[in-house]
């Protein structure tokens, strides 16, 4: 465990931006996503916005996995060709 705590500290400080930027992008994504859901709840203006609420909530999570899943396999792949 401390390895990979070690391993993390020291990772490259581009895809620890990279990261962080993703994060915040999709976290705005699922945010809309959840408004809508809200406003549908409150007014219930038709059923699509129900959908749309709920699609954009799901590209919000999907795409925040993504982004750690995919920025730390090229963390990786960096590593291993540096070695």
């Amino acid at each position: 465990m401390q390895d990979i705590i070690k391993k993390i500290k020291n990772m490259d400080k581009k895809i620890i931006k990279l990261i962080d930027i993703g994060q915040w992008i999709f976290f705005l994504i699922s945010l809309m996503g959840i408004i809508i859901l809200l406003v549908h709840y409150k007014l219930y203006i038709s059923a699509e916005l129900y959908y749309i609420g709920l699609e954009l909530f799901k590209i919000g999570i999907i795409g925040v996995i993504s982004v750690i899943g995919c920025s730390c396999s090229l963390w990786l792949i960096k590593e291993k060709n540096r070695t």
